[in-house]
């Protein structure tokens, strides 16, 4: 799990907050979730305030898998991140699933 910031200093209580969250996208799979990476970034813009940016990425067998999420709290988008995510890894191990039963969707 690698969690970096740009254009802010990230604190330990960002830092701990986004290795537990992105640490919780382990446990959707048996087979191991090898490379985890979230960049958080904070733009400063007059017209619409501070506007917190997450951008993560997976590989899960082999394959990689990214999400994305602008938030006015890094909290928020983080969460949101993390579900975009989760929802990807899940879909990918039932298509994984129902392929390795045989099951290919047709009646």
């Amino acid at each position: 799990m690698i969690v970096t910031a740009k254009d802010f200093k990230l604190t330990p209580s960002i830092t701990e907050y986004a290795n537990q969250k992105f640490g919780a996208l382990e446990r959707l799979s048996r087979q191991p979730i090898t490379d985890i990476k979230a960049m958080l970034d904070v733009d400063h813009n007059q017209r619409h305030g501070i506007i917190c940016r997450v951008e993560a990425s997976a590989v899960w067998r082999g394959r990689t898998y990214k999400a994305g999420e602008k938030a006015t709290e890094m909290h928020e988008a983080i969460d949101i991140c993390v579900e975009k995510l989760e929802r990807q890894l899940r879909d990918a191990k039932e298509r994984f699933i129902s392929k390795r039963a045989g099951h290919h969707g047709l009646t």
